[in-house]
């Protein structure tokens, strides 16, 4: 990887991003940790948190983006400078993986302009050590014309889409989180990528608004039983973290929500795991959440440690011979919102 100039940092660093970083996470394909290039890209924002209808319950994205441009228009041009500023900062590093997120659907030429979507698989086909490009969209976005154009451009390089799915629960998709999308949008876009070699990862949300945290549990092992049977690769559970100026804040606020207990997201992935590649989320985003899923004071850390160990590994046995007092609070409050 080439060191650009001083300019093109500055570009970058007129918006304040602390965009880039390189880590390590489990590879399905590859059955080990690699090292992870992770690009936190400013496009234009969520068009449908943009809309009238005002995004998912659950997501702070729009306020980050519009925090990071500061109402200003970046252009194309400033968008590749700041891929490449972050392309030095990772020089040195052998990525195996290239993930991109840009808070919506990098898909969206409205969101990411389609010049700046194929000069960027047109690079990362030219870097050596990376075998896959990791996006994310919405169902909308993935076309038949778009998929084909974009894997020309990677070459030997593997492209991946992440897809949020959430619930597979019509109801408590679009009245708990306001996902805006139908299983019928969902199953053609699986389709659609897999049928273009294609892999696709589906994300399933633990504990939206509104019902209670048995609810939850069942939920998000029936949403990931569906997304194995209708062709994803793998899932990512997302462990709901309540952020700022979000419908999930202000029910919150109110003291009508509680994230999930960490003893619900072990119970998830423990009736999942044997199904396929099953990840999970951070406990933290952008912007930072006001309130993570906990246990207690006395073993949250702990526990939260341990799903570090299994994203690392994908050893599930990582979870067992563990107990706190807590448990049996737990079990008591699985009827609780």
């Amino acid at each position: 990887m080439q060191i650009v100039d001083d300019r093109i940092l500055e570009s970058a660093n007129k918006f304040n991003l602390t965009f880039s970083y390189v880590d390590r996470i489990y590879d399905s394909t590859e059955r080990k940790p690699i090292h992870r290039w992770v690009l936190l890209f400013p496009g234009s924002g969520c068009s449908w948190a943009k809309s009238e209808h005002g995004g998912c319950y659950m997501c702070g994205f729009k306020s980050k983006i519009d925090e990071i441009t500061k109402d200003i228009r970046i252009s194309p041009r400033e968008l590749i400078e700041i891929y490449k500023a972050a392309r030095s900062m990772a020089a040195g590093e052998t990525p195996e993986n290239l993930t991109i997120y840009n808070g919506g659907s990098f898909l969206n030429n409205d969101e990411i302009p389609l010049e700046i979507q194929l000069e960027i698989c047109e690079d990362v086909s030219s870097i050596p050590s990376i075998k896959v490009l990791f996006v994310e969209s919405r169902p909308e976005f993935v076309t038949e014309e778009k998929i084909s154009l974009l894997v020309s451009k990677l070459g030997s390089k593997k492209l991946k889409v992440g897809l949020g799915l959430e619930c597979v629960s019509d109801d408590i998709r679009e009245k708990c989180v306001n996902k805006g999308l139908s299983r019928k949008d969902f199953e053609k876009a699986v389709m659609l990528l897999r049928n273009n070699g294609v892999r696709v990862l589906t994300y399933v949300f633990i504990k939206p608004l509104y019902i209670t945290e048995r609810e939850a549990i069942s939920e998000a092992i029936r949403t990931t039983n569906y997304a194995f049977q209708v062709g994803s690769n793998e899932v990512t559970l997302e462990a709901a973290l309540v952020q700022k100026e979000t419908k999930m804040e202000e029910v919150y606020r109110k003291g009508n929500f509680r994230p999930p207990w960490l003893w619900s997201v072990i119970e998830v992935l423990k009736a999942t795991y044997q199904l396929g590649t099953v990840n999970v989320g951070d406990f933290t985003d952008e912007p930072p959440p006001i309130a993570i899923p906990y246990n207690c004071e006395k073993c949250s850390s702990k526990i939260a440690s341990l799903f570090n160990k299994y994203k690392e590994s994908h050893e599930i046995d990582v979870f067992d011979n563990i107990g706190c007092d807590c448990k049996s609070i737990w079990r008591e409050s699985l009827d609780k919102k």
